[in-house]
């Protein structure tokens, strides 16, 4: 299937609703004293029910000149989380029930190279993945996801490294070759999980990210607390790790020396970190993530600086005190680029737009730019840089009214944008898929 690009751009819808923390079909968290009323609680679970149930009715909207194209849907895909690439071009695609598909970016062939056994209750399941650096010559795969054999009342969320056998529509994943890399325990009934992967191609260390799993019913306390599991250094939630192919740790991690910390933390202060890309010329790690549910609320994309605290949950935005919504509190690193939650409500991907391939790719208006995708407002918009500074300016639409939200926003070898987007709560739809956005006009 294909969608092309029309001459209007509406600005995006700027309406409320009801945002998914997973986000994919968990019951919604509040940010403030209205996670303590079950019966607004109860009503937003509604709303979020409905909401993904709801037959999407919106056309697709893009800029004149691109076009959409669906490499793989639901027959399939089935719940994908992440993209990642080969060597060979070819897109493998993780499902949040364990399956990983290989998908030939040029042929479209598709097949399944593997599948590991994870727990897929609440927000839990497979979700990241990573090539080594060097594959195929060094075949390992990174993998989140998590364990299904977790004590009560608790989830394992884990990284694993793979080895993949055979090249091109022969690669298998050998379910032999399992080795455990990291595990971390969190409360099943919290929320935000993270598990996004990263392997850091001149680094070569893997980076991860981890959710805050914080529960509702805490929340006052939680926020007012310097000592929560996103700002603890001794706890593995609410960060960004990084740890050596191997599992070990770093060296130069910015904590091997602080006293209490966990020395595979990073960075701290992370709510729902969902996606980890890299930007070679700056050499800039980027971190997509989910801010608070309010309407004052911000969603976030963060540029990860070694021993820097984001400050979630003490604070939102630039430093703005979550409980009162006014106090500033210093001390925190601000986000990199930032956009209230009124006009948009789920950021799940961000990449700056450099495509590999000489004189092809998007037009010169776009290369450099930053863009996100809104799982929520099922939207990819985006946002020059500032030739001085290096920042995002304003944002403008790009891609409006998908029939699903994306999940995963990565960059081809081709110079397209490749994300899939994932229609169901806790279950396949018929609106999952693998598609790519393309400059078709010369």
């Amino acid at each position: 299937m294909t969608v092309t690009g029309t001459e209007n751009l509406p600005a995006e819808h700027s309406g409320s609703s009801v945002k998914d923390c997973l986000p994919v079909g968990s019951p919604p968290a509040c940010s403030d004293s209205q996670s303590m009323n079950p019966v607004k609680l109860l009503l937003s679970a509604i709303a979020a029910t409905l909401a993904f149930h709801v037959p999407a009715v919106a056309d697709v909207v893009l800029p004149p000149g691109f076009a959409i194209e669906t490499l793989a849907g639901p027959e399939v895909v089935s719940e994908p989380m992440e993209i990642a690439f080969a060597p060979d071009g070819a897109a493998w695609v993780t499902g949040r029930a364990g399956q990983v598909w290989r998908i030939d970016t040029t042929t479209r062939k598709s097949q399944i190279v593997g599948s590991v056994a994870t727990d897929v209750s609440g927000d839990r399941g497979l979700h990241g993945i990573a090539f080594h650096p060097d594959f195929p010559k060094t075949p390992h795969l990174f993998l989140s996801h998590h364990r299904t054999n977790a004590p009560q009342g608790k989830y394992v969320a884990c990284v694993t490294r793979w080895t993949v056998e055979g090249t091109g529509e022969a690669s298998r994943i050998d379910p032999a070759s399992e080795k455990t890399l990291l595990e971390w325990e969190g409360d099943q009934a919290g929320q935000h999980v993270g598990g996004a992967l990263l392997a850091h191609p001149s680094e070569r260390v893997l980076y991860v990210t981890t959710g805050e799993n914080n529960q509702n019913a805490q929340i006052r306390t939680y926020c007012d607390d310097p000592n929560n599991r996103a700002q603890s250094l001794g706890d593995l939630r609410g960060k960004v790790l990084r740890i050596g192919f191997d599992g070990s740790v770093p060296k130069d991690n910015p904590h091997v020396q602080t006293t209490g910390a966990d020395p595979r933390v990073y960075s701290r202060g992370h709510r729902q970190p969902w996606s980890l890309t890299f930007d070679p010329p700056t050499r800039s790690i980027l971190v997509a993530e989910n801010g608070g549910d309010l309407n004052d609320d911000f969603d976030e994309v963060n540029r990860i600086v070694p021993g820097a605290n984001y400050g979630w949950p003490r604070v939102f935005g630039r430093g703005l005190q979550t409980l009162t919504r006014t106090n500033h509190i210093d001390g925190f690193t601000d986000p990199w680029f930032q956009y209230q939650r009124n006009t948009g409500a789920s950021c799940v991907g961000a990449l700056i737009y450099r495509p590999s391939t000489s004189g092809e790719g998007f037009p010169q208006k776009y290369r450099g730019a930053l863009f996100y995708a809104d799982f929520s407002r099922k939207s990819i918009r985006s946002a020059p840089l500032d030739s001085r500074t290096g920042t995002p300016g304003a944002s403008e639409s790009f891609v409006q009214g998908l029939p699903a939200g994306p999940l995963a926003l990565q960059l081809g070898q081709d110079g397209a944008i490749y994300f899939v987007t994932h229609g169901g709560a806790t279950k396949g739809s018929s609106e999952d898929s693998l598609a790519r956005i393309v400059w078709k006009q010369p």
